[in-house]
């Protein structure tokens, strides 16, 4: 039985707390502009917490979960060009950029989907990639030919990495650090070493400590920086005092970059950034952009692009939920693959 024609596994969050696997009905016809795509890898990730955990205020009861992910394509709808310069042809490997944008405002022209002010984001307020196949805008596709499928998964946090090192100025010779060895601190630092950049994470966790080492990166303990004067800060954590610990590393002069999306209040005052001449962004999400170099980062590294925990079986997402939910995160980037595959597919 085909894929298109089987019953399959998604995974919906019923509220606090509760997330479960559903069996579902085959997909009825697709919409206008719209693929179907067999999804082959799925990333847990923090946006997946607060949702599961109720604290995402957007989340809806019987939505289903998931906006990292990627799979091959299965089906596409007869007004969707096929192969060509922006067509999609049947098995093509692809990400999914999950924010689903109105397509027509100046933000969206220029591929910043994520600033579009009718933004919507699937595993938020749209059925998202924890199913085993989902339909989805053609226009959300990015290519990634010859790539392990188990590893498309990787393409949406990587790309949030990369967004966070362009919004930082990183470049060839400058010295990065990285607060927080996590999915997008890891991130970070795979965009910042394709830029020529050094790079040292600042991570509490001796075992991503031992996984961001075999990058190359220096990685050090929370209690404190090997070297002050760095060029760039990135901050993926977000708190008041990670905030400062940017701020008192990096050198005068240079930018710290917030990403981390923490609610406590951690400005820095006015006149550090005055006398300093500190430059303070913010990064979120993503551009078009981004993601293809993100999806060129997969291409060329698969799995081993950034530490991985790679589980098997779509049923398995509510217990990692729970583990990841409770504390216990692991030593790498969750990714779940919905059966055993190959990287060849």
């Amino acid at each position: 039985m085909s894929d298109e024609a089987a019953v399959h596994t998604a995974i919906v969050w019923d509220g606090p707390r509760h997330a479960r696997a559903e069996e579902r009905t085959p997909p009825g016809p697709l919409g206008p502009g719209a693929v179907r795509v067999r999804v082959t890898s799925a990333g847990v990730c923090g946006t997946d917490i607060a949702v599961w955990s109720g604290q995402a205020a957007r989340g809806r009861p019987g939505t289903v979960l998931g906006h990292e992910f990627g799979g091959r394509v299965i089906a596409r709808a007869d007004d969707v060009a096929g192969v060509g310069a922006a067509g999609v042809a049947i098995h093509d490997l692809v990400a999914v950029d999950p924010n689903v944008s109105c397509g027509t405002c100046a933000h969206c022209g220029r591929g910043h989907r994520a600033r579009c002010a009718g933004r919507r984001l699937m595993g938020v307020d749209l059925d998202g990639g924890f199913q085993r196949t989902v339909d989805v805008p053609a226009a959300q596709l990015v290519p990634v030919p010859g790539a392990d499928p188990r590893a498309l998964g990787l393409v949406e946090p990587l790309a949030v990495g990369v967004h966070a090192v362009a919004r930082a100025g990183v470049a060839d010779g400058d010295r990065l650090g990285v607060i927080g060895g996590g999915p997008i601190g890891m991130a970070s630092v795979v965009e910042a070493r394709r830029r020529g950049a050094d790079r040292t994470v600042l991570e509490s966790d001796e075992t991503r400590r031992t996984a961001i080492a075999r990058t190359g990166a220096a990685a050090v303990a929370a209690g404190g920086w090997p070297d002050r004067g760095l060029d760039a800060v990135i901050d993926t954590v977000g708190r008041a005092a990670t905030v400062r610990a940017a701020l008192d590393a990096v050198r005068d002069g240079g930018t710290v970059c917030v990403v981390g999306l923490s609610h406590d209040d951690h400005l820095p005052p006015p006149d550090q950034l005055v006398r300093r001449e500190l430059t303070l962004v913010g990064s979120f999400c993503y551009s078009t952009a981004d993601l293809r170099v993100a999806a060129q980062l997969v291409i060329g590294q698969g799995l081993d692009t950034v530490p991985v925990e790679l589980t098997t079986g779509l049923e398995r997402i509510p217990g990692l939920l729970d583990r990841i939910g409770g504390g216990r995160m692991g030593r790498g980037k969750a990714l779940v693959v919905p059966r055993a595959e190959g990287p060849t597919g």
